[in-house]
């Protein structure tokens, strides 16, 4: 009787091993590459009704690529969960120029809008369906977090008799969340390198009304609009130490 106590003991922590060194933590780092797919819904119709006014072919966000860098920290936490945080930054703009007709005679019309910084950080979860798996890892990515970003947009239209302008700058904080699934690929099998890929959907809106200064400003304050809302998809390298 007692021999057979011992041996289901140590049946026991043998078999509870593996998940108290995953329980233990195991970090890992993940640098990765996004490709992103925001709404914009009303800042897409504020360059159409530029183009309606005006006569011209200015590309929206529509047209663009979205592309940004991130970093992910985690922490192995248990068989199913690891815990961490994600940092994602960018900078970008779309705009042009074009020769528009005026009463004043053609004009060079040049449109901008510049997103200086966009950035975020999220605490982030991945819940793992297959903790076993070891060729590939799939995850639900779950994660909250808050954004900031800082544009300016610009709009002049200047010719020997004609210098007019519009400028509004919008910059603030915005609360973010992200839902999505992907999957680790070990390089090579069983080894601390691994390549990541994945896709979510991603919500985060800003809203709010700023200054409009110059001749072109329809009113004294204008509405910025930045939707960051719409899926998005990654390809990372990641290791585990």
């Amino acid at each position: 009787m007692r021999n057979r106590v011992l041996r289901t003991l140590a049946a026991l922590v043998v078999g509870a091993a593996p998940a108290a060194a995953q329980a233990g933590g195991a970090w890992s780092l993940t640098l990765y590459a996004q490709q992103s797919f925001p709404k914009q819904t009303n800042t897409n119709q504020q360059i159409a009704e530029i183009n309606d006014v005006f006569g011209t072919h200015f590309e929206d966000w529509d047209d663009a690529t979205n592309l940004s860098l991130g970093v992910q920290l985690f922490r192995r936490t248990s068989t199913r969960w690891q815990l961490g945080l994600e940092v994602d930054g960018s900078r970008g703009s779309i705009g042009g120029t074009e020769t528009v007709l005026t009463e004043a005679g053609p004009a060079e019309l040049e449109f901008e809008q510049k997103y200086d910084l966009y950035a975020d950080l999220l605490a982030v979860a991945h819940f793992l369906p297959c903790p076993s798996c070891r060729r590939v890892t799939p995850f639900v990515l779950l994660g909250a977090g808050v954004a900031y970003e800082k544009d300016t947009t610009t709009l002049t239209l200047r010719n020997e008799f004609l210098d007019s302008g519009l400028r509004a700058k919008s910059d603030g904080t915005f609360p973010v969340y992200t839902a999505g699934l992907g999957v680790d690929v070990p390089v090579p099998a069983n080894g601390a390198w691994y390549l990541e890929a994945g896709a979510a959907y991603f919500w985060g809106r800003f809203k709010h009304q700023v200054p409009a200064r110059g001749d072109l400003a329809p009113a004294p304050e204008v509405l910025a609009d930045t939707d960051s809302t719409g899926p998005n998809y990654w390809i990372g390298i990641g290791r585990r130490f």
